[in-house]
């Protein structure tokens, strides 16, 4: 089930548990939102909501630019909550930049322009997480079951266009899911791609880019669930 809507692309199918009724946002939905309205900018923001102050669940390293979609911030919000649930011991989530307020360029990123991308920290060992900045997990650091879960929940939303990180990161995870029995080689493959695949315009889930070695970068579809694009 879950393999076939992967291929499909065109929604993910739940994996692992079940949010509880009180864990999603207030007004958040799983399913694309009928607005009539086709498409969305990956350039600007319009009508942008601010990610909320939510300590208990996740930290705003940048919260002038905390800016995102109605999509993007439902996401945040819920995976955050999902992840206390599932880690209660383990420490908020780190956000970092989304969007200005407006959109347009962020200095230090060739996205992050139109409220659908989001930065977000990973995982050390313990589930910790740097509230301050984001680090890259030295050996043994990288804590693999809490970045899997987290990628899972983000998965699981059927929000999600793409996530990018490291190579060597997506090894690791890759490998965690085959040997622990959580995917079988075909179901890995189809969310894992190989180093050949990379950046936005692959096909695909979760695709190398350089520079992400200390967190990944999360995109989410538009309110009628297609892709982002210039316009």
């Amino acid at each position: 089930m879950l393999l076939s809507l992967l291929l499909s692309y065109s929604a993910f199918a739940a994996y692992g548990p079940d949010l509880e009724g009180d864990l999603l946002a207030e007004g958040a939905s799983s399913e694309p939102a009928d607005t009539g309205v086709v498409g969305c900018s990956d350039q600007y923001l319009k009508d942008g909501v601010l990610l909320p102050d939510l300590p208990l669940f996740l930290t705003r390293v940048q919260p002038g630019h905390a800016w995102g979609t109605r999509e993007m911030t439902d996401l945040l919000v819920d995976t955050s909550r999902h992840m206390r649930w599932l880690m209660p011991e383990a420490d908020p989530i780190s956000i970092g930049e989304i969007s200005a307020e407006h959109g347009g360029f962020l200095q230090g990123h060739k996205s992050h322009r139109g409220g659908v991308d989001a930065d977000v920290g990973l995982y050390m060992t313990g589930g910790r997480q740097n509230p301050r900045q984001f680090d890259t997990p030295g050996p043994g650091q990288f804590d693999v079951e809490a970045n899997w879960m987290l990628m899972a929940s983000f998965l699981e939303s059927g929000k999600v266009d793409m996530i990018l990180l490291d190579r060597g990161l997506i090894a690791k995870l890759k490998a965690y899911t085959l040997q622990a029995g959580l995917l079988s080689e075909e179901e890995a493959n189809a969310i894992f791609l190989g180093d050949a695949h990379e950046g936005y315009q692959s096909v695909g889930v979760v695709r190398h880019a350089p520079s992400h070695e200390d967190h990944m970068h999360v995109r989410v579809l538009c309110p009628d669930g297609s892709k982002a694009s210039a316009r």
